[in-house]
């Protein structure tokens, strides 16, 4: 009987595989930014930002309101945007104050960051 477990124990370790290591991408780019004002919907209530020509600051201009009507403060907005898969952004994409200009690094996979300026204004 200790011989079957002895013997069940090594086929199933030599049947395990080693998960196939996936290299990291060099790629830091930030493809799309689009930000989204808390408690609307998130479909009605996203403002895109439209890159400059040297690809490194990012604008987005949002009204005063919503369709809805709800009041839009820049000191309360979810930041989103798309980045490859492996890499991060700092500081994380999410709810942040962006009544002044900041700075997102994104950063590859192999750890070579980019730098982009994120520009929030409100229209008149």
């Amino acid at each position: 009987m200790r011989s079957i477990f002895a013997l069940a124990a090594l086929t199933l370790l030599a049947a395990c595989d080693s998960p196939d290591v996936k290299p990291r991408n060099d790629d830091n780019t930030l493809t799309a930014v689009w930000v989204n004002v808390p408690g609307a919907d998130e479909n009605s209530a996203r403002y895109n930002g439209v890159f400059n020509a040297a690809g490194d600051t990012v604008r987005v201009t949002v009204p005063q309101k919503t369709a809805t009507g709800l009041a839009i403060n820049l000191q309360e907005l979810k930041l989103r945007g798309s980045i490859p898969s492996d890499a991060e952004a700092r500081p994380a994409m999410g709810l942040m104050n962006m009544s002044q200009p900041f700075k997102i690094d994104i950063i590859s996979g192999r750890q070579n960051v980019r730098s982009y300026w994120i520009v929030v204004t409100q229209s008149k």
